[in-house]
C-alpha cells in the first residue's frame, strides 16, 4: 500500500506539472489573453504560491523558523531563476522539448555532488549521465554549420541552474520541516522577482490572473505531491513515474493546442529519459546492496 501511495502521489505531481506548463504555453500564446510576460509568470508562480503557504501557516498557527537562510536565499535564487528560463522556453520552443531538457536536473545535481561532495560516482552512471546529455544536444538541434537553437540552449543552462538547487533541497531536507522548505523557497523567489518586476510588469487581465493563480497552485500542489511521494519510496524506484509527465504535457498539448512533438522531439526526449533511468536503476541496485 505504501509504494501504491507513492506512486499515486507521483502520477499526481507529473500531471500537475505538465498542466502548469500547458497554461504557461497558453498565457505567452494569446490563448487567455493578451500574452503574459514569462518573467511576470514566473512571479506570479511563487508571489501566490506564497500566500497559499503562508495562510496555511496562519491556520495552523505553526512556528516557522529557519538557520539555515542563506541556502533558503541560495535555492530559491537558483529556484527562480530555472522557473523564469523554463517558463520562457516553453513559450518559444516545443513544450516536450522544454519538459524533456528538464529532465536532466538529476544528471547536472549527479555531477555537482561528485565535484562539491566527493561522492563516488561508478563508469556506468557516468556513461548513463553522457547518454542523457547526448539527448540534451539533439534537442538544441544542432545544424552542419554549428547553429543551434538559442532558446534551446537558455533551456539546456536552466536544467544546470535546476541541478544546483537539487543540491541546495538535498541538504535542506535533511535539516527542517518540507513546510519550511516551502514557504522561505517562495518568499525568497518573490522577493527576488519583486527586484525585477519593474522592467517586465504588464497589467493583466481577470481571466488572465485567475491563470496564473493556477499555475501557482499546480506548481505548489505538485510539489507537495512530490514530496509526499519520495517520503514513501525510494527515488530511483519513482523517477519512471516521473517521466510521464511528458506523456501528459504530450496529452495535453494536442487536446488544447492541437500540436504534436517532431520526430527530432521523440527521439531527444527519449535518449534523455532511457540515460536517466539507467542512473535510477544503478543507484536502486547500490542502495539495495548495502541494506
Amino acid at each position: 500500500m505504501k509504494k501504491i501511495a507513492a506512486i499515486s502521489f507521483m502520477l499526481a505531481a507529473s500531471f500537475s506539472f505538465a498542466v502548469a506548463a500547458t497554461l504557461v504555453k497558453g498565457l505567452g500564446e494569446y490563448i487567455f489573453g493578451d500574452g503574459v510576460n514569462p518573467f511576470q509568470i514566473a512571479y506570479a508562480r511563487f508571489f501566490f504560491a506564497f500566500i497559499f503557504l503562508t495562510s496555511i501557516v496562519i491556520f495552523t498557527n505553526k512556528p516557522i523558523e529557519s538557520l539555515n537562510k542563506r541556502l533558503h536565499f541560495l535555492r530559491s535564487l537558483f529556484g527562480w531563476l530555472g522557473v523564469s528560463i523554463l517558463f520562457t522556453a516553453i513559450l518559444y520552443i516545443p513544450i516536450s522539448d522544454a519538459t524533456a531538457l528538464t529532465f536532466l536536473n538529476p544528471i547536472f545535481a549527479m555531477i555537482f555532488a561528485v565535484l562539491l561532495f566527493k561522492e563516488s560516482v561508478g563508469v556506468i552512471r557516468w556513461f548513463a549521465a553522457l547518454i542523457s546529455f547526448l539527448g540534451g544536444l539533439i534537442l538544441i538541434r544542432p545544424t552542419l554549420d554549428l547553429n543551434v537553437d538559442p532558446v534551446a540552449v537558455l533551456c539546456l543552462f536552466g536544467a544546470v541552474i535546476m541541478g544546483l538547487e537539487i543540491i541546495c533541497i538535498k541538504i535542506l531536507s535533511s535539516k527542517e520541516e518540507i513546510l519550511n522548505i516551502l514557504l522561505f523557497n517562495n518568499f525568497f523567489a518573490t522577493c527576488i522577482g519583486t527586484l525585477f518586476l519593474p522592467f517586465f510588469f504588464e497589467v493583466t487581465t481577470i481571466l488572465e490572473i485567475t491563470v496564473l493563480i493556477f499555475i501557482s497552485f499546480f506548481m505548489l500542489f505538485g510539489q507537495f505531491c512530490f514530496i509526499n511521494s519520495v517520503k514513501r519510496a525510494d527515488t530511483s524506484f519513482l523517477m519512471p513515474f516521473f517521466y510521464t509527465t511528458l506523456i501528459f504535457v504530450i496529452l495535453l498539448d494536442l487536446v488544447i493546442y492541437n500540436s504534436l512533438p517532431d520526430k527530432t522531439s521523440y527521439l531527444g526526449a527519449s535518449i534523455i529519459i532511457f540515460g536517466s533511468l539507467v542512473v535510477a536503476l544503478r543507484e536502486w541496485q547500490i542502495k539495495k546492496r548495502t541494506i
